[in-house]
Parts: structure tokens; C-alpha cells; sequence
């Protein structure tokens, strides 16, 4: 048995110290019975418990004629417990299955609670097989599974103080980040969770003073223990990255919880700027986000996203060719070349008509939607929320609002360092596009009408460019902020600077201006009040104690896992020629006269 511990301790157990001797002390008895359970585990024998009070804790080995045996006993005076007795040979073969009586819930909670802090996505039958491979002892799916969700909570605490710590959680958040909007609201007598809302200053401040008017709203919904959903609206940096600008986290996705959404972010919004500007945006339009945005922001254009009405279109029809024809329509510039393009679909199905009526057009065709994309026609905020609800489904809401926080926090730092970085006028994708509508400029005839208009002639076409209203006959500069090739040649003609003539936001000072403000940390939740009043600005006053919603996920497996990241559909990717402006080519390959 001796040799067998032997090699026990050096491959299967090497962070349990498997020696014990007379007089060893253990700072109270708690700390002696988890030692002695892990040395039990360790070295594979069953351990029974004589004697175990305040004052000492006694042990044998569970097999009948083994003399191992230990006897602890307080020390007076101190809280500490020492070794007085030990018997240290065994004469039993030991466990001879994997099965282990000493490898208990709690056992399994304390052998995974360092993995788990650094990986709350840890799962079960990870957990069983690493506890099988490192201390050759098998314990069930139940067992690891309720081993995890007591090590997340002694991390993170449970869920129901989650949502206990709400109020004072809102209090901390608009206490650390001035200017910063941070409410929660519950529901009933019992004051069950309903709605919590928050947007940082940072966001606020950099999202009106120099982002595009555009956001992008989505939700995904959360696997946790009482499920919700996760409601969001964001918008787009100069250099095309996703810059949320809100976030709501509801008990259910419903038409009413979206009108709130959206009524929070028209008051957050109109507190904070005098004159609102027209906003383009997008969604996937279900009838609850129509009625919410027509109701709060009713001169806001509202287009669809074109990831939702190219797969509607591609499910409905199932047929490569409509599609390919699709997107060339769904690009086209021009009411003629779409139009174009319709009849080209309805030559081969005539269904089509019936399917632009249920998807309008005037919603999501470039020729024909009024609000300014800016060359973004997918919500990218789909991803975030859907890596968000998977990486923090397991957390307490306080923790999965801190784990968001975290990352907005890191996301801000970046930027900001790299934009300092920038010499550049316009940020390095806005100088990139400029860069390539230069290159395409001097395959044009430039004619000089006037001081401010031109006509840029080329083999395919003509296009008038008015350089002081910012306007090109080809509808790509006002469509996407950037001087096209017909506006760069026009504008070097005279002498100007073309990168001058870009949209504000895509410069690098509005970068560097998006980024400015600081999110800042909020303290540990052991320095908070939960108990005062309220502050303003928070809908629950920290003397009202937020139950967990009445609504929890189901037992047994989910029917639908969780979406992800990599099963989301992209649109297929139209190229079009910088150098002759048709589809289906790149400039490199393009072989037209020009």
C-alpha cells in the first residue's frame, strides 16, 4: 500500500501534501477534515469519521482490520487543532474501483473552484473527465455539474443576490461614473426582477458628440438560470467598429419591454443634446421594435437588416441564380438599375412581387432606402450580444453587467491608445477607401462647369459632381460619407484635397473624440450600501429587496442550444470594380474599355 501511495502522490495528486505527523496543526477543524478527505482521495482508501465536534475530530480507514487512524484535537487557548495521535500504516489494498465515497459535491466544488474563475464556460463533463485524469477518481454528470454551480457561487455569489444587489449596484455604477444612466426596475408585490437599463457617459458623450447617426438594435437571449434577454443598441466608431451605446436586460422579450427600451433611450438621448439628429436604423424589424421606434423616434428612418431579407429571400426561392440577382439589386445604386434587376427576377419567377410586398424595398434597396448606412447594411451587434450571452449566462447579473463592463472598459482603452497613434486625417479604413477612389479618378474626363460643378466623363457613363453640396450623380458619395472616384477626380482637378471632403466621423479627431471619456471602475460589492436611500436617477430605492423573476429555465437539457457566433449566416459578399463601378469583378480583373 505504501508503494501505491507513492505513486499516487507523485502523478495523480501533486498539489495535496500527503504527509502527516504528530503534532501537524491545522487552523481549525474544518481545514482538518478537507486535508484529511484530500489525502484520503489521494492515496485511495475509504475514510470513516468517529468523532467529529469543537473540540476534536477522530479518523480511521473504513476497511475492518486496518489500523490507520488519526486523533486532532483543539489546542486551548487558540482556535488552531493539532495532530495528538497517528497511526500512519495501512495493512488494506485500498479502493480498488474509481469510485470514491470521500469525493463529494463539495470536494468537487473546491478541486474546480481555480479553473472555473478563470473559465466560468467549465463544463461538467470537462470537469469529470479532468477529475478522472487527475486524481483517478470518476464522479457522476450530477455530481459535476452541482460540484460547478457551488464553486460559481462562492466565486461570484447566486443568482438570487444578484439581483438583491441591483439598486446598489445602479447606485455604485452612477456614483463612480457621473452623467452615467443606471436604472432597474421590478414588478408585483414581491417585487420580482423586470428591467434593468444602462448606458455609460463615455457612451453617451461619444456617441453624439462624433459617432455616425446610426444604431443598430438587437437582442439575444440568455440561457441562465431565469433566463431574459439581453436588448441592446449600438452604434458604429469612424473606423467601422461596433460602439454600444446602451444596454437593457429584461425578464422577456416582449413588444412592451422594446417600447421601454427605446423610450429609455429617447430620454437618454434628449437629456443629453439639444439638437437630435435624424437617425438611420436598423433591426430586423419585428412588429414590437416598429411600433417602439415609430413611437419614440418618429423621424428616424428604419431599414432592415440585410443579413434578415437575403436569407427570407434565399429560404423563400432556393434558387442561386434569383439570388446572385438579389444582391446585385440590392447594391445597385440607381432606381433604373434596380428596376433593372426586378425584371431580370421576374423573368424567372413571378413570385417575387408577391415577396417585395411582405419586404419592401424602400426598407433596404441602396436605391431606395432614405437613411445613410454608411456602407453598413448588417447588424454587427448581433455577434456581440450572442458572444455576451455565452460567455456570461452562468453569471449572477451583477457579475454578467461587470464582465460587460470589463469589456467595454478594455474596448475604450484600446482605442483611444490607437487613435493617438493615427497622423493620419481620416482613419486608416476611411483613408483606405479614399485612397482607392483617387487611384480609379484618372480614368475620368473631368469638364468644369462652374466654381462648384463638374462633369466626369468616362466610356460607360456620365456623372455630375456638385463638390460644395457634396453630391455625385451616382448617389455613392452622399450614400457613404466618402468622396467617390468621379468626386476625387473632380475635387483634384481644382486642386483640392480629397480626404477634406469626407463626413466628419470619419475622421481621426472624432475618433480620438469618441473614445475620450473613461469608464470607470466600480468597487468591490463589499464596500457598498444595500441598505439607504436611493439616488437619483434609479427606479428601485436600495431599501427594496429585488427578487429573481418568477421565470426560470426548465430542468433537463435546453431543446435549442445557444446560437453561435460561427452558425450566423453572412451575406455573400458582392464585389464591384473600382475602376468601371459594375458588380461581379474586381479592379485588378477588370478587363472593360474605359
Amino acid at each position: 500500500m505504501a508503494d501505491h501511495a507513492l505513486m499516487v502522490a507523485d502523478t495523480s495528486h501533486p498539489l495535496v501534501d500527503l504527509s502527516l505527523v504528530i503534532g501537524q496543526e491545522f487552523p481549525d477543524v474544518e481545514t482538518c477534515r478537507r486535508t484529511l478527505k484530500d489525502i484520503a482521495i489521494a492515496l485511495h482508501f475509504d475514510l470513516r469519521i468517529v468523532k467529529s465536534d469543537r473540540s476534536r475530530f477522530i479518523a480511521k480507514c473504513s476497511k475492518e482490520g486496518c489500523p490507520w487512524r488519526v486523533h486532532v484535537a483543539k489546542c486551548p487557548g487558540v482556535p488552531t487543532f493539532s495532530i495528538r495521535t497517528l497511526h500512519g500504516e495501512h495493512t488494506c489494498e485500498g479502493v480498488r474501483d474509481l469510485h470514491h465515497q470521500q469525493a463529494s459535491v463539495g470536494w468537487v466544488a473546491r478541486s474546480v473552484e481555480a479553473r472555473i474563475r478563470d473559465n466560468p464556460q467549465y463544463k461538467p463533463k470537462e470537469i469529470l473527465q479532468d477529475i478522472r485524469d487527475q486524481h483517478g477518481v470518476a464522479v457522476s454528470y450530477m455530481q459535476a455539474w452541482r460540484g460547478k454551480e457551488r464553486s460559481m457561487a462562492a466565486l461570484h455569489g447566486t443568482f438570487e443576490e444578484g439581483y438583491r444587489l441591483l439598486p446598489a449596484y445602479c447606485e455604485q455604477l452612477r456614483k463612480t461614473n457621473p452623467g452615467s444612466v443606471a436604472s432597474v426596475f421590478a414588478t408585483g408585490q414581491e417585487n420580482c426582477f423586470q428591467r434593468l437599463f444602462i448606458s455609460y457617459r463615455a457612451s453617451i458623450y461619444g456617441f453624439i458628440t462624433a459617432c455616425r447617426p446610426l444604431l443598430e438594435l438587437d437582442k439575444a437571449e440568455l440561457k441562465g438560470k431565469y433566463l431574459g434577454a439581453l436588448l441592446c443598441a449600438a452604434a458604429v466608431d469612424a473606423d467601422d467598429a461596433l460602439f454600444p451605446l446602451a444596454i437593457a436586460i429584461v425578464d422577456v422579450e416582449s413588444d412592451e419591454n422594446w417600447m421601454w427600451f427605446m423610450s429609455e433611450l429617447r430620454k437618454l438621448l434628449g437629456v443629453n443634446t439639444e439638437n437630435m439628429p435624424r437617425l438611420t436604423i436598423l433591426s430586423e424589424r419585428q412588429r414590437g421594435i416598429v411600433d417602439a421606434v415609430e413611437t419614440h423616434f418618429p423621424s428616424a428612418l428604419h431599414g432592415f437588416c440585410l443579413r434578415y431579407v437575403s436569407e427570407n429571400f434565399r429560404d423563400t426561392f432556393k434558387n442561386t441564380k434569383l439570388v446572385n440577382i438579389f444582391w446585385n439589386a440590392v447594391y445597385a445604386l440607381t432606381t433604373v438599375e434596380f428596376e433593372s434587376k426586378i425584371a431580370e427576377m421576374m423573368e424567372i419567377s413571378q413570385e417575387v412581387i408577391q415577396w417585395f410586398q411582405l419586404f419592401p424595398p424602400q426598407l433596404w434597396a441602396v436605391a431606395y432606402f432614405e437613411g445613410v448606412r454608411y456602407n453598413h447594411f448588417t447588424l454587427g451587434v448581433t455577434e456581440m450580444l450572442y458572444n455576451w450571452a455565452l460567455e456570461c449566462h452562468e453569471l449572477p447579473i451583477v457579475q454578467m453587467m461587470e464582465h460587460i463592463r470589463n469589456q467595454l472598459t478594455t474596448w475604450f482603452n484600446n482605442r483611444r491608445e490607437m487613435g493617438m497613434r493615427w497622423t493620419s486625417i481620416l482613419v486608416p479604413s476611411a483613408e483606405k477607401r479614399i485612397s482607392e477612389a483617387i487611384a480609379d479618378a484618372h480614368c475620368y474626363q473631368v469638364l468644369r462647369a462652374n466654381e462648384v460643378e463638374f462633369e466626369i466623363v468616362s466610356t460607360e457613363r456620365t456623372n455630375i459632381v456638385d463638390i460644395r453640396s457634396r453630391v455625385c450623380s451616382c448617389r455613392h458619395w452622399q450614400l457613404y460619407g466618402l468622396p467617390c472616384a468621379h468626386a476625387a477626380a473632380a475635387l483634384i482637378s481644382c486642386g483640392q484635397n480629397a480626404h477634406l471632403f469626407a463626413e466628419p466621423c470619419f475622421t481621426v479627431g472624432s475618433y480620438r473624440e469618441t473614445y475620450s471619456q473613461m469608464i470607470h471602475p466600480i468597487p468591490d460589492k463589499s464596500a457598498w450600501n444595500e441598505l439607504g436611500e436611493g439616488a437619483d436617477g434609479g427606479a428601485a430605492k436600495l431599501d427594496i429587496t429585488i427578487r429573481p423573476p418568477k421565470i426560470r429555465r426548465p430542468p433537463g437539457r435546453p431543446k435549442k442550444k445557444v446560437l453561435r457566433v460561427e452558425n450566423l449566416k453572412r451575406p455573400k459578399r458582392v464585389v464591384q470594380c473600382g475602376r468601371c463601378h459594375l458588380l461581379g469583378h474586381s479592379q485588378k480583373k477588370c478587363t472593360m474599355p474605359i
